[in-house]
């Protein structure tokens, strides 16, 4: 079996501050074609390759307003064009009646602009013992390619390599009963050659202000880790009750091979909660809520709190945000019919209504005292909705 899918996009954009100053544009296009093929070697060994093309184009320009001069001053300006292929080849084996399912694959990318060739394997396997309970194990090399505003930018440049992640998971899955599954899962994973800025936020050096350079360059000097695990829970029905608890513990670090700094990850949050309920009233009416807590992620940069006022230190990350919390409620009716369906439906996001607060900016910093300023915006507020679906 042969699939091919063609696509093609394009967006623009241009900023304006609240006096209807430009502050930047950008232009994204690209063509894409993909091709799967599956072949059967017999129904416990198929085989899957594929190859994709994509032709890229790109151009961005920021500038920003200081009150010192009546020129913009330019942040960023990149142009190009490039193309993007890839291809994988890819075997299973099911034996034993599909107890065991074993997989090992190979992608081999190649970038235009930085002109490296990249080659990832992959190999996984999956055993269904007779209890009920299933192993997963797998690992993979991954790579992701610089984006083309940072390839072909003033800050950045063309030979800048992609980033490699080597990736392992462990998982075990045990049934309980026809409905219910508990689900535990462990993960590590090892990145480098990850597209920084090192020099980029000013902080605190011997007790005096590091003032970053104008223009602070792109460069393949990060590397990190992330590990962690979570447990699953849940029960699916079609009546009555139904709903999942998840919990996840993870922790991310990073390294710059420029200042050598150490520090946690931009998106490093540490515990994950949530909590799904459904429940059948009537072969029509389904009430459902969802309840999710997140700890909070760093404030990005080189910030410390005191007495309620930020100032800049010596350590990027240390300072964290308020813990996310959210609570949905959603009703469904339903009517049914021979070749319709047509539900009318009620949703309140954020029943409590709680505050949550998100990074927005940091607006610069007295060298003389080091206080640092950072703009922090709320999350939507408690949202009610209604709407109706139509299914034929």
């Amino acid at each position: 079996m042969i699939v091919n899918h063609a696509a093609w996009m394009r967006e623009k954009y241009d900023n304006y501050n609240k006096q209807q100053l430009p502050l930047g544009a950008g232009f994204y296009g690209e063509w894409v074609w993909n091709t799967d093929a599956t072949w059967m070697w017999n129904k416990q060994t198929p085989f899957d390759a594929g190859w994709t093309f994509r032709r890229l184009r790109s151009s961005s320009s920021a500038v920003q307003y200081q009150t010192n001069s009546p020129l913009p001053r330019l942040l960023d300006r990149s142009d190009g064009t490039a193309a993007r292929e890839g291809g994988y080849a890819q075997q299973s084996w099911m034996p034993l009646q599909g107890m065991l399912h074993f997989t090992a694959g190979v992608r081999w990318d190649h970038h235009s602009t930085d002109r490296v060739t990249a080659v990832s394997p992959q190999v996984s396997v999956s055993i269904a013992l007779p209890t009920g309970t299933r192993v997963n194990l797998g690992f993979g090399q991954y790579v992701q390619y610089p984006e083309l505003s940072v390839l072909t930018s003033i800050l950045g440049n063309r030979g800048l390599l992609p980033t490699r992640s080597n990736q392992l998971i462990a998982a075990v899955e045990q049934r309980l009963g026809a409905r219910t599954r508990l689900r535990a899962e462990y993960y590590d994973r090892v990145d480098r050659d990850l597209v920084y800025q090192p020099l980029y936020d000013p902080r605190l050096v011997n007790g005096k202000v590091f003032v970053p350079p104008p223009n602070p360059l792109y460069l393949n000097s990060l590397r990190g880790y992330s590990r962690g695990f979570e447990f699953f829970v849940q029960r699916s029905s079609a009546n009555k009750f139904t709903g999942w608890v998840s919990y996840a513990f993870g922790r991310t670090a990073m390294r710059d091979g420029v200042t050598l700094d150490r520090f946690p990850s931009d998106y490093d949050q540490r515990h994950t909660f949530n909590i799904y309920g459904g429940y059948r009233l009537k072969p029509t009416v389904n009430l459902s809520v969802k309840m999710s807590y997140g700890s909070g992620f760093p404030i990005p940069g080189y910030l410390t709190m005191v007495n309620g006022l930020y100032y800049l230190t010596t350590i990027r990350n240390q300072l964290r945000m308020q813990a996310y919390e959210r609570t949905d409620f959603r009703v469904n009716k339903s009517w049914t019919r021979d070749k319709w369906k047509f539900t009318l439906f009620g949703e309140v996001v954020n029943l409590t209504n709680r505050t949550n607060y998100i990074y927005d900016s940091f607006d610069g910093y007295n060298s003389q005292t080091h206080q640092a300023y950072v703009t922090l915006d709320t999350m939507f507020p408690i949202l009610p909705s209604v709407g109706v679906v139509f299914e034929r």
